[in-house]
């Protein structure tokens, strides 16, 4: 498992910017980050190598920010995987509050990030049906 988090900000030019300084500022290596547009705000979704060091950092610098669980299941890389990952969750009751993905392209892979409520049930439901969640020393 590991964290991702999530920065609510203006959706207003120089506030993604604000952002990164920060984390850079911090010494925060930044390995993924999503920007999702809701009119007037936007929000942020990374995942860094320090993530309780990023975390507080941007609160020091009064950023609104949420720091979650989330895991990294590893499938192949082919039409209707997702759908049958997702179908496993539904089968067992497991509600997903965030997904979003990324290719692993030396494995062939693609890489779905899940936040969940049901932790360490999906855990246990990925190894049952054989599905690998990724460490992210394997991917960065």
């Amino acid at each position: 498992m590991a964290d991702h988090l999530s920065i609510f900000l203006e959706n207003k030019p120089g506030k993604l910017e604000k952002v990164t300084h920060v984390l850079a500022d911090a010494n925060i290596n930044i390995h993924f980050i999503s920007v999702a547009s809701l009119g007037e705000f936007g929000v942020i979704k990374t995942i860094v190598d320090k993530p309780d060091i990023a975390h507080k950092a941007l609160k020091e610098h009064h950023f609104t920010v949420s720091q979650k669980k989330i895991l990294i299941a590893a499938i192949d890389d082919r039409p209707g995987n997702l759908h049958e990952l997702l179908a496993l969750f539904s089968e067992n009751d497991i509600n997903i509050e965030d997904c979003y993905g990324f290719p692993i392209k030396e494995q062939g892979k693609v890489g779905i990030v899940i936040e969940a409520d049901a932790y360490p049930k999906i855990e246990t439901v990925l190894a049952s049906h054989h599905i690998h969640c990724i460490d992210l020393n394997e991917i960065t």
